[in-house]
């Protein structure tokens, strides 16, 4: 048996729930969320069905996440032209 089957085999065994959950150093607080609606087009929807397909995460949060890097691409894009304070 070699070391990192040794190693796996530790965290697998292991259950640190009860550990993570009574940590005093981080404090893990759900973010508030917002709601929109938004209308997008058949093709938008076609496509987010075919990701889903592949992926099968739901065509809602493939749609959520390409808003998440399509607004990570615009900050970056729009911050090296002028320096965006948070």
């Amino acid at each position: 048996m070699s070391n990192n089957q040794i190693n796996a085999s530790f965290y697998e065994k292991s259950d640190f729930s009860k550990l993570l959950k009574n940590s005093t150093k981080k404090k893990y607080i759900a973010a508030k969320t917002k709601r929109i609606t938004i209308n997008i087009s058949e093709i938008a929807y076609n496509e987010a069905q075919m990701i889903d397909r592949f992926m099968n995460m739901g065509y809602q949060n493939v749609l959520k996440a390409a808003i998440m890097l399509g607004l990570n691409d615009l900050y970056k894009q729009v911050n090296s032209k002028s320096n965006i304070k948070n």
